[in-house]
């Protein structure tokens, strides 16, 4: 009887709607259907046959991307290929159609954001430096207010973890999702270095009752919903390092449409971690720390059970011509030799092998002739990529979702990213942002 009753309680609410007319009347029908419970296929027909001619097929893609995120979570990424085939059955689409409505649909992040880097927009797979998110803020003993992160919204806000004590936040906005968002944070740390597993994270507690998922805060300092193109900042959370070794910290997100983004259930794998860097718009890392000695001892994973190819990049900005860099492992598997650097921009690759399920360090040396650390504008950008050649279990997936086809068609090998970090010269550089 229970059943039968919600049943006729979801007829009357389509019986008794009223015309969809706008973008806006599409999310608001989409959240009422949601809220009720109804299968995302059911909902896609009631809002297709409430809409006017002007409502596409593609507006309904986006929209449900967004409001049936939970739905489309695929282990580590938004799955347009479930989307797709929901559309297929729902609306009466072909195959073709449909997928290329969900692809499109899930190019543009919609719901919780906070950005990898200071030009990231949202589109999936994000562009740029994965893992310089300027939103994660760190000011070490002294508290912050949300209307300071929040009114220099392009500002980066980020002091060097001292040992002990530091208040930590991550911003996070309402990006084109049409509706109000009640946010949730997570915030972790682990070891710096490159394609850490959710197992070696650390999860920080806030600094206001231990809680695990600290509240979003406006600029009334209060906890509140965002509504489309709002911004906020996550309540302080504690991050007690205890020792001056480097580290990356990070910061998940989740609301009522997204509850699925919990990332210590995520199993580990290489597969796991490149997919889910790049492709979740709620979830960012800050890798930024300047150099204190010439040697960086950084940490570095291969997280699958196989022999795996890697490439070791660093990207050079502003260090003078003079300078040397290397990278070297302490069992030898990884070993630049020593490279000298003969322009400001220089690029500086190594490639090599890991054994499956490896765990060990990198040591980064980077100095100049008389043994100089890097001056005040200077900044070495290093980034961890997955080779994967021809025949590669993963080459044609890898090729498909990083949107790499083109390399197929070439046979050349797939690169996908593992994470960066970056070694900065003074302690107060940081990325330049625009003021609002």
């Amino acid at each position: 009887m229970e059943t039968l009753v919600k049943e006729q309680s979801k007829n009357e609410i389509l019986a008794t709607s009223t015309e969809i007319r706008t973008i806006t009347d599409l999310w608001n029908a989409t959240i009422e259907y949601y809220k009720e419970s109804l299968y995302d296929t059911d909902a896609m027909y009631n809002v297709y046959r409430r809409s006017t001619p002007r409502i596409t097929f593609q507006d309904i893609a986006n929209v449900f991307s967004g409001v049936y995120a939970d739905t489309y979570w695929n282990v580590v990424k938004m799955d347009a290929s479930i989307l797709s085939k929901h559309m297929v059955q729902a609306l009466g689409l072909s195959d073709n159609q449909a997928t290329l409505y969900a692809n499109n649909a899930m190019r543009q992040w919609r719901g919780a954001f906070s950005r990898n880097n200071i030009s990231d927009t949202g589109s999936i797979p994000s562009q740029g430096a994965y893992t310089q998110s300027i939103d994660i803020v760190c000011n070490q003993d002294s508290p912050l207010m949300p209307a300071q992160l929040i009114e220099n919204w392009n500002n980066e806000f980020w002091k060097t973890p001292t040992v002990g004590k530091n208040y930590i936040y991550v911003r996070v906005q309402n990006k084109d999702f049409v509706g109000d968002l009640a946010i949730k944070a997570q915030m972790f740390y682990t070891t710096g270095g490159f394609n850490q597993p959710p197992s070696s994270w650390i999860q920080c507690l806030t600094v206001d009752g231990d809680k695990q998922e600290g509240d979003i805060l406006l600029l009334d300092n209060k906890s509140g919903v965002l509504n489309l193109g709002d911004r906020g900042a996550s309540e302080a959370f504690y991050f007690n390092p205890k020792s001056t070794n480097h580290v990356c910290v990070i910061a998940a997100m989740r609301d009522e449409y997204f509850v699925k983004n919990d990332p210590l259930g995520i199993s580990g794998s290489n597969w796991n971690s490149t997919v889910w860097i790049t492709h979740n718009g709620a979830a960012v890392w800050h890798n930024v720390n300047p150099q204190v000695n010439a040697n960086t001892e950084l940490r570095i994973f291969n997280q699958d059970g196989t022999n795996e190819k890697f490439i070791l990049n660093a990207q050079c900005r502003n260090v003078p011509v003079g300078y040397t860099i290397s990278f070297e492992s302490k069992d030898k598997l990884i070993n630049s030799g020593e490279i000298t650097i003969k322009k400001d921009s220089q690029f500086v690759q190594t490639e090599f092998a890991l054994p499956g399920y490896y765990e060990g360090d990198v040591d980064v040396k980077i100095e100049g002739p008389n043994g100089e650390l890097l001056p005040q504008n200077a900044a070495v950008e290093l980034t961890m990529l997955w080779k994967l050649p021809k025949g590669h279990d993963f080459y044609t997936k890898a090729a498909e979702t990083f949107d790499a086809l083109d390399l197929v068609r070439n046979e050349r090998s797939v690169l996908t990213s593992l994470g960066s970090y970056t070694i900065t010269g003074q302690e107060n550089y940081t990325l330049k942002g625009q003021q609002n």
